[in-house]
Parts: C-alpha cells; sequence; structure tokens
C-alpha cells in the first residue's frame, strides 16, 4: 500500500551534460566541501546514502533542463534542496530510492520530484515542469499535489495538475522507475 507523504526539497550543481551524463561531479568546480564519508561537518547522512554523484537526465535535454523546460535542477536552489533530502531522508521508495519533493514556484503551489539512488547519490529528474494541487477554474491550484510511495513499492503516485512543456494535466499520475528511465505515465518530455 502507498502512504501519501510530503518531503523536504532538492538540489543540483551547476553544468552543463550530454544526454544520460551527470551534470557534475564531486570535485568540480561547484562541488560542496564535505568530510571523507561525504557529509558535512554539521550535517550527517542516514546511514548508508551516498553523497550528491550529479544529475542525470535520459530525455532529450539542454544542460540540467527537460528540453524547452525552465527548471534547471543543477542551479544553486535545487542543489541545495536535493542535499538536505540526502542529509534527512531515508530511502522511501523502491527499496534504495529517495524521492524528494522540491519547491518550484511556491506562490503557484508548484513542486518537482527527483528519485535520488541512495546507493550512489544519482539523481534521476522526474520528467515534469512542476505539480500542484487541482486547478481552481482561472484561478490556478489553490494547494500542493500529493505524492503517494512506499519503501516497498516499484511506482508513486502524484494526485493534483502536472505541468509539462506549457499544459496542465490533472487527475492521478502513476510513474515507476527502471533504473534509468521513469516508467507508467507518459508525459512530453518523455517523447
Amino acid at each position: 500500500m502507498l502512504a501519501a507523504f510530503a518531503c523536504l526539497g532538492v538540489a543540483c550543481r551547476n553544468g552543463a551534460a550530454g544526454q544520460g551524463e551527470p551534470a557534475q561531479q564531486p570535485g568540480q568546480p561547484g562541488a560542496s566541501a564535505a568530510s571523507p564519508d561525504g557529509a558535512s561537518a554539521t550535517h550527517r547522512r542516514p546511514p548508508g546514502n551516498a553523497p550528491y554523484a550529479g544529475v542525470i537526465i535520459n530525455y532529450p535535454h539542454s544542460g540540467c533542463s527537460f528540453a524547452y523546460s525552465p527548471v534547471d535542477f543543477c542551479d544553486a536552489d535545487h542543489r541545495a534542496q536535493i542535499e538536505t533530502a540526502i542529509r534527512t531522508q531515508a530511502p522511501n521508495f523502491n527499496r534504495h530510492y529517495l524521492l524528494a519533493v522540491l519547491q518550484e514556484r511556491k506562490a503557484y503551489f508548484q513542486q518537482s520530484i527527483v528519485l535520488i539512488d541512495s546507493r550512489d547519490g544519482t539523481v534521476f529528474p522526474l520528467p515534469i515542469d512542476a505539480f500542484s494541487g487541482r486547478l481552481a477554474g482561472t484561478g490556478g491550484a489553490t494547494s500542493e499535489g500529493t505524492v503517494e510511495t512506499a519503501v516497498d513499492s516499484d511506482t508513486f503516485c502524484v494526485s493534483g495538475a502536472l505541468l509539462v512543456y506549457r499544459a496542465f494535466e490533472q487527475g492521478r499520475f502513476c510513474f515507476g522507475f527502471d533504473g534509468q528511465r521513469f516508467t507508467g505515465h507518459p508525459t512530453q518530455y518523455m517523447n
């Protein structure tokens, strides 16, 4: 059974990469200082979480954004949110992934989702711009959307409105992850 939850946001490093390549590796300019185990001196990761290792987007993209998307998963804000998730969350999806909800446009209740492999620190963004609660007519969303996940489940579901390539779609959308690409509900960025 999937349990509803909300989690802390996350973020990425600056840099551009080709399809399927990490955006930035530890030790490159912009990488954060960490102790030998990858945790900062003041914050410790839950046992077993690997340090941040970079963003992989296995769909058409430009740098750390899906093609034509305004969301840059490697900017400083996203990177800070990802680092926070690695430090504070235990795996909550498919045994070893951290499903982290990131803040995007707070005034519009918009958030994004990334999966972080707790074994190696690789970050995989869900191919959407954002999700929110259901839209209320022309006024937009009045609440955040919900995410259902479980550590022993191989699917997670998002309820509310998905924003993908300047278009909204409302409902309950379920996704899986095969280790490289998302499965389940197709989005425009998956083409």
